[in-house]
């Protein structure tokens, strides 16, 4: 198993998949449950049910395999499935993206209907949902309304990781450029 696991969850529109993508441009270790393991299965007989939110369900194969793996020491797992608990021991940390309602509406209105095919009965559905303020015993709740920098830099030191800020990611890539460059002009490692 990872030495540490954290869960990133919430309802649709709380930002999961931003936080996966700000996560992996800073170099963390990261998967997208919607990319990776979803299924949309009825949990007693299996795949290929259509889409909704009762049926939308982890791959307990593929979620296992990567949860129990003992590399990378370090995995943020954005996402979450109608199976989610069955899965709650493998992580170290559960953080719960909270968001109000004129946000969620928002957000979920804006998107198209790749992106969300359950239309506005699932808008209403995740309101009712956000409501309820349903989320996994011991969760911590994280304010996702606010800038996508500052939701990932709290995610972090809730997990004791090293911060990475949007600023010093450019500074070190340019750095390391800058670097690149001297070494093409000289043909030898450029000194600082």
């Amino acid at each position: 198993m990872a030495k540490r696991n954290y869960l990133v969850e919430g309802l649709s529109g709380a930002g999961k998949s931003s936080v996966y993508e700000e996560l992996i441009r800073r170099g963390y270790k990261a998967i997208s449950t919607d990319r990776a393991w979803k299924d949309h299965a009825d949990p007693d007989t299996g795949p290929g049910r259509p889409i909704h939110y009762e049926n939308s369900m982890w791959d307990q194969q593929k979620a296992v395999s990567e949860l129990e793996s003992p590399e990378p020491e370090l995995l943020f797992v954005c996402g979450s499935s109608r199976n989610r608990d069955r899965f709650l021991p493998y992580f170290t940390k559960i953080f719960n993206l909270r968001i109000d309602d004129d946000t969620m509406r928002r957000r979920l209105q804006e998107r198209t209907d790749d992106d969300w095919p359950l239309g506005q009965e699932g808008v209403e559905l995740m309101l009712t949902l956000n409501r309820s303020d349903e989320k996994p015993a011991g969760a911590i709740d994280v304010d996702a309304t606010q800038p996508l920098d500052q939701v990932v830099d709290e995610l972090l030191r809730l997990a004791n990781c090293r911060t990475v800020t949007s600023d010093s990611v450019g500074r070190a890539k340019r750095r390391k450029r800058a670097k690149r460059r001297r070494t093409l002009r000289n043909g030898t490692p450029g000194l600082r």
